[in-house]
């Protein structure tokens, strides 16, 4: 993000801010109609950052394709089934600690794996949000 993008983000806040509620629901319509067919619950950053993840007792190091506060799509070739637990490790650009967490596979595909972060705090799902964001480039989708 420039530091003009920052500028422009931080006066929206800021105007915002200064709105009553009615108001401040009126412009968050706004833009959820603008994201309509778009919108996902959470930002998806592609990262081509390392990954380890274990499957049950397999430790395999990968990179991953994308992720976002609930999940991360894992480049790999091996032969992974559904609705299995893993743990992962990674870490995402402007944030200093890694990101250890716990999921599960929901997708299976030749070149990757979807999965879905499990009992993450609310806490950590907001930071890791806010990373994503912070490092999106506003004009891909």
């Amino acid at each position: 993000m420039t530091d003009a993008d920052k500028t422009t983000l931080n006066e929206i806040i800021r105007r915002v801010h200064n709105l009553n509620g009615e108001q401040k629901n009126e412009i968050l319509n706004i833009l959820k109609s603008w994201q309509t067919g778009r919108q996902r619950e959470y930002q998806r950053l592609e990262a081509k950052t390392g990954v380890d993840i274990v499957v049950g007792d397999s430790l395999i190091k990968t990179t991953a394709k994308d992720l976002s506060a609930s999940g991360i799509y894992i480049n790999t070739s091996g032969k992974f089934t559904a609705n299995k637990d893993v743990r992962i490790v990674f870490s995402v650009p402007g944030y200093e600690k890694p990101f250890k967490l716990h999921g599960l596979i929901v997708r299976v595909e030749q070149n990757g794996m979807a999965v879905r972060f499990e009992n993450i705090t609310p806490y950590f799902k907001q930071i890791l949000d806010d990373v994503i964001w912070e490092n999106k480039d506003p004009d891909k989708d």
